[in-house]
């Protein structure tokens, strides 16, 4: 292989960034998770009209005005996926920390305001850690490097994967300038590891009137704390003439994406009939916006230096340029709850939730103030091509939560909770690269994954004794995905099908991913 034309006619583009998009974005800020006290899990946090549990602070902030006690609680527990050893020696179950909290009730002497409540809670949003291997044994011909061909013949750059993947003589230029992958792939696997969490602390202020109403507002931070390593191997067959090569190269990323969020929620419950406990909740959660900072360090390994000779048992070794780094703001879509409850005689009680959100709605822009890099402005650029593969692409996302709890004696509980939550990909979504975004000028990565919906399913068992209290639950969380290496749209380039007749058309088949994960959880509490 040799490089026709140097590589000093492509253009730089203007931003140095990793590749963040709408599928990155929507897994930082995903919700699509059951995580709290144990007995907030263990009933499905159906508890948005029940209220009286802190972790119900994120879902309705009246919640806290049921609170007739203070109350201080901890949660912590046991993670694991269904696949536990991500490599030899690497078992991926460890501990996780998901909630700390207080409420301090204020009772009043007042005939209509009862009390006045104010609670903190820390409590994990969601947990990133996974690992998981894509194997697909039969690409059909199609190469990740006919993707990158395609991009770079539509904006040209020398930098990061484009760049990477040019000096690494993976891709050629013919002599009217078309880029173009000249062999042949049978095989691709990709490995993926990632860490970390986004963790919630919410500031609660309630109140209850005459124990009829309850209303509340939640001002919550977030921390965004994501790490992903990931390594691409392609098996692919070089022709020249009547010789042929294995040409396969490796491809390495190692990402970090840190920040922090804000939003505001407010909420109510109702109970509008006098003598029965039936309740209604009502709550709205505003947009969180996010200010983020995405670092990535990329490398290629393949079989040809950078003269162009290939080597049938070297590798050499063509790191990215520089880290690719990004400041960026991505706005989450508002939020709605409305939630139904009831008791029976204190030995029953139960709650359905329903939750929506129009994940079309993300927005992703880049902050005026990028050159400061500890700026805190959410002012900035949209970034339209990005936010219109959002509208292409996802959809809004249906929740609906519920939960049971049966007294056993007067100090011991029963509890079951679920979870459906849809998925927000459309049918057929992919990662359209092509896009004229500042986000794929220089990206590091191509594969993406279309997620199913989520099935939450928890059972609890609580204790009371005088004014302590200790609550285990398990939850199983079931979802798979169909994992895609990178986009195949190019079949469709009228210049690929005729270079490539016979691959005209051709779909890459996906990888399916089990997701599955267990958690257990404690919750130890004290009431005063």
């Amino acid at each position: 292989m040799r490089k026709i034309i140097s590589l000093s006619i492509l253009l730089a583009a203007s931003l140095s960034v990793s590749a963040q998009h709408i599928y990155s974005n929507a897994e930082i800020t995903s919700t699509s998770d059951l995580i709290g006290t144990s007995r907030y899990v263990s009933m499905g946090g159906a508890l948005g009209a029940l209220g009286a549990d802190i972790s119900a602070i994120s879902s309705n902030p009246a919640a806290i005005g049921l609170f007739r006690k203070s109350d201080i609680s901890l949660t912590a527990g046991l993670l694991w996926p269904k696949n536990r050893d991500y490599a030899e020696g690497d078992n991926l179950t460890h501990g996780t920390f998901d909630q700390m909290g207080f409420v301090t009730a204020w009772r009043l002497d007042d005939d209509v305001v009862k009390y006045v409540n104010f609670g903190f809670n820390y409590q994990k949003k969601f947990n990133f850690a996974n690992g998981f291997y894509a194997d697909n044994p039969n690409t059909y011909g199609l190469s990740q490097m006919d993707q990158i061909a395609q991009i770079a013949n539509l904006y040209p750059s020398d930098y990061n994967l484009i760049g990477t993947a040019w000096n690494a003589c993976l891709f050629n230029q013919d002599k009217d300038g078309f880029f173009y992958n000249p062999s042949s792939a049978y095989n691709n696997r990709y490995t993926h590891y990632s860490t970390g969490s986004t963790q919630s602390f919410d500031l609660n202020a309630s109140i209850n009137l005459n124990d009829r109403a309850y209303i509340g507002a939640t001002f919550g931070i977030e921390n965004v704390d994501y790490n992903r390593y990931s390594m691409y191997t392609e098996e692919r067959e070089f022709k020249d003439g009547d010789q042929a090569w294995i040409d396969d190269y490796e491809l390495y990323n190692d990402q970090d994406i840190d920040g922090y969020g804000i939003n505001f929620k407010v909420g109510t419950i109702v109970r509008p009939f006098e003598d029965s406990p039936f309740r209604v909740g009502l709550a709205i959660e505003t947009p969180t916006w996010y200010r983020l900072k995405s670092k990535t360090i990329h490398e290629i390994k393949s079989k040809w230096d950078n003269e162009g000779n290939y080597s049938e048992s070297n590798y050499y070794s063509y790191p990215g340029y520089d880290d690719s780094y990004l400041e960026y703001i991505v706005r989450t879509p508002w939020r709605a709850r409305l939630s139904i409850g009831s008791t029976l005689d204190k030995y029953l009680a139960w709650g359905v939730e329903y939750e929506f959100a129009n994940y079309a709605k993300n927005h992703m822009k880049y902050p005026d103030d990028y050159e400061y890099y500890d700026g805190s402005s959410f002012a900035g650029k949209s970034d339209r091509a990005m936010n219109r593969l959002n509208k292409d692409m996802l959809r809004g996302q249906h929740t609906l939560k519920a939960g049971i709890e049966f007294k056993l004696a007067d100090d011991w509980a029963l509890r079951f909770g679920y979870n459906y939550i849809s998925s927000i990909y459309k049918d057929k979504a992919r990662l359209d690269q092509t896009r004229p975004s500042d986000a794929f000028d220089y990206v590091t990565s191509t594969n993406y994954m279309n997620l199913s919906d989520i099935n939450i399913l928890a059972c609890g068992l609580g204790y009371r004794y005088k004014k302590f209290y200790m609550d285990m639950t398990y939850k199983f969380r079931q979802q798979n995905g169909d994992f895609y290496a990178f986009d195949d749209s190019f079949t469709n380039d009228p210049q690929f099908r005729a270079a490539n007749p016979d691959l005209a058309g051709v779909k890459l088949e996906p990888v399916e991913l089990n997701l599955n994960r267990h958690t257990i959880t404690w919750t130890v509490g004290f009431k005063f």
